[in-house]
């Protein structure tokens, strides 16, 4: 969150009463979680409002919703608390923590070598490593720290390291056309349908030509039910080449997508007020880096 000048005047309570109402999206059950009165929850949020200059929640006589700039606000205000909480439990004599976040297992040949190094540095420290099924592994509302992800974020918050480049493989159903033969280029895959990981996942359709693309496809929300629907038949699907050596089914099999552009696979983390054992953490990420690529053939 952009630092907020002191003459806003918001406070803390400020902040966890609008959490509540957002996570409970009720005035009641928000003002019960918090252990004050209605009235005095619906005065908080509303002096909120005042301080920020716009509406937090669109309100109607059953339900409170989030408005656009509520939903814009409570990723950055579940940061703030994050790093309050983390502060309080520093200065009273708790271990450090930082959580690794990751979306999934694209990514574990990369996480567990960076992890211990770091550990081996910094023997005080507690390491969470934590897996959320969205674009940024916990990010961007402060659930962690850093996080590995299949992917280029694309989005200026957050600083990144690219680990390494996975070439793209086709998952197919076990007797699926394409298991034997030749190699495989995405025109083969035009007349497809294809599976797509609409949470975390690395496709899309600008992997093909404007006038090639697919026009079916099966949305599914992780990786679990991504194997599930192309074991079942429903489709075929692309992935980093690391999830064909990490994730294996009877019903599947994995084959080189000669052409598709390669995923990169990327460490990110907040640009805005990062958690000070970041820098140590990234430092280790390019030092595993550095041994692996000398290490390749």
């Amino acid at each position: 969150m952009s630092e907020m000048p002191a003459e806003h005047g918001v406070e803390m309570r400020h902040l966890r009463a609008f959490v509540a109402v957002a996570r409970e999206r009720n005035l009641t059950r928000a003002a019960r979680h918090l252990q004050i009165t209605q009235p005095a929850l619906s005065r908080t949020v509303a002096s909120l409002e005042r301080l920020v200059g716009t509406a937090l929640f669109a309100r109607n006589r059953r339900t409170v919703q989030l408005t656009a700039a509520g939903q814009r606000f409570l990723p950055h205000v579940h940061r703030a608390l994050a790093v309050l909480d983390e502060a309080i439990g520093v200065a009273t004599g708790g271990p450090p923590v930082l959580r690794v976040g990751f979306t999934w297992g694209s990514t574990a040949e990369y996480t567990a070598p960076i992890v211990r190094d770091f550990e081996r540095s910094h023997p005080q420290v507690t390491v969470e490593i934590r897996r959320y099924d969205d674009t940024v592994a916990g990010l961007d509302d402060g659930r962690t720290h850093v996080g590995f992800l299949p992917g280029d974020p694309g989005d200026p918050r957050f600083g990144t390291l690219v680990l390494a480049d996975e070439p793209r493989v086709v998952a197919l159903p076990v007797d699926h056309r394409l298991v034997s033969g030749e190699d495989v280029v995405l025109a083969d895959l035009a007349s497809e349908t294809i599976v797509i990981n609409v949470v975390s996942g690395t496709t899309t359709l600008e992997l093909w030509e404007p006038t090639r693309r697919p026009d079916t496809f099966v949305r599914v929300r992780n990786v679990d039910e991504w194997m599930e629907a192309i074991a079942a038949g429903r489709g075929v699907g692309l992935t980093p080449a690391s999830t064909g050596r990490l994730y294996t089914h009877p019903q599947i099999r994995y084959r080189l997508v000669a052409d598709s552009p390669r995923v990169p696979i990327t460490l990110a983390w907040p640009r805005l007020a990062a958690h000070p054992l970041v820098a140590d953490f990234v430092a280790s990420a390019e030092r595993m880096r550095h041994r692996r690529d000398h290490a390749d053939p």
